[in-house]
């Protein structure tokens, strides 16, 4: 299964279009998934992002920076059904229920 289709299943088992996301075939391959709603405790756009060699993390975006607040564990490619799981349980949970790493990236993803 290529990356596009896998990006599609998960956007799809997140009940999102897709309008908004993008694959950017780069070394490494990269995937942005823009995600309706707020994390508690964040301010910001929420964004899914997947990279081929440390898959999905959860970003909050503030004009063209993104800071990742969440790395899903295990697998690289897990099952969609999985991935959206976290990302519901992400927007859940209060913001001191986990620590997670921030990690800031620069520049347009998009």
């Amino acid at each position: 299964m290529s990356a596009l289709d896998y990006a599609l299943r998960v956007t799809r088992e997140l009940g999102l279009s897709g309008e908004s996301s993008c694959v950017e075939d780069v070394n490494p391959l990269r995937v942005y998934v823009a995600v309706d709603g707020r994390l508690p405790g964040r301010s910001g756009d929420v964004a899914l992002l997947w990279t081929e060699g440390r898959g999905w993390a959860i970003a909050v975006e503030d004009g063209p920076e993104l800071t990742v607040v969440a790395h899903l564990a295990g697998a690289v490619e897990p099952p969609p059904r999985t991935v959206a799981r976290w990302v519901r349980r992400q927007f859940a949970e209060s913001s001191t229920s986990e620590a997670v790493t921030s990690v800031s990236h620069t520049g347009h993803v998009a």
